[in-house]
């Protein structure tokens, strides 16, 4: 019996191994979680659902309340997957972004301001990955004629490991500098650990650049240096199209 079909998703990524998928992970959770989103409408994360033969062909959309709990589970596993090493073992086999799932039901179903977009890759009923843009949260930028931050900012961008090296990354990243570049935002920042390697490659092959912008940032009784980045909007922006990420 479900009592409630977030904590279902969620409790079944959290025993799932991170390199099961759905012809390996646990039968009995399989079929709950199946039944979870014919029942209440709520969306799977991997390993639930097959890996596409093309992730970069994923429809993107608005996300949706029913997909809080696979962006919360599809966050986990990027975390568990890209930080490794950059955070403790411990703290990486013990992660639990269980509580998120209300966090990003409740994101996608109120955005803080008419600026903020929530964006996921996949159709309805799962989430591959997924992108957080909105006006930029730093002190040192001035504001618009709206009142908010005249600079946008990516906020997050995650990745099912899954489907890491087929484009989605690409895809998301520009659908994001889309969406600012269509709010009027003269240029947008993003900030990513310092010690991801792949992903600064990344941003920096899609034309952003470290600004010398550096903080720390806590997680539990750990933390995260991380750096900025910045890319220019506007017709005179460069080009960004598909990758392997």
């Amino acid at each position: 019996m479900i009592r409630d079909p977030l904590e279902e998703i969620l409790g079944a990524s959290l025993r799932a191994a991170d390199d099961a998928t759905v012809d390996t992970v646990d039968g009995g959770d399989l079929r709950e979680v199946r039944l979870a989103r014919r029942r209440f409408g709520v969306a799977l994360p991997p390993p639930f659902v097959a890996v596409p033969a093309a992730p970069v062909d994923l429809p993107l959309r608005p996300a949706d309340p029913a997909d809080g709990a696979a962006i919360a589970a599809v966050q986990r596993r990027a975390w568990r997957r890209s930080y490794r090493g950059l955070l403790s073992d411990r703290f990486l086999d013990e992660l639990d972004f269980s509580y998120l799932g209300a966090y990003w039901a409740g994101r996608a179903t109120v955005s803080p301001t008419p600026r903020h977009r929530l964006l996921v890759a996949g159709g309805r009923g799962e989430v591959h990955g997924v992108v957080d843009v909105g006006p930029s949260r730093d002190d040192d930028v001035e504001p618009g004629p709206d009142g908010l931050p005249s600079v946008g900012e990516v906020r997050s961008l995650y990745l099912d490991p899954s489907v890491q090296g087929g484009g989605l990354g690409s895809a998301l990243l520009a659908a994001a500098v889309d969406v600012l570049d269509a709010q009027g935002s003269p240029e947008a920042v993003l900030w990513v650990v310092e010690g991801n390697a792949p992903a600064r490659r990344f941003y920096e092959r899609w034309g952003w650049t470290a600004d010398g912008g550096r903080k720390l940032t806590p997680v539990e009784d750990e933390e995260l240096t991380e750096v900025r980045y910045r890319r220019p909007l506007g017709r005179t922006a460069p080009g960004i199209g598909g990758g392997s990420t």
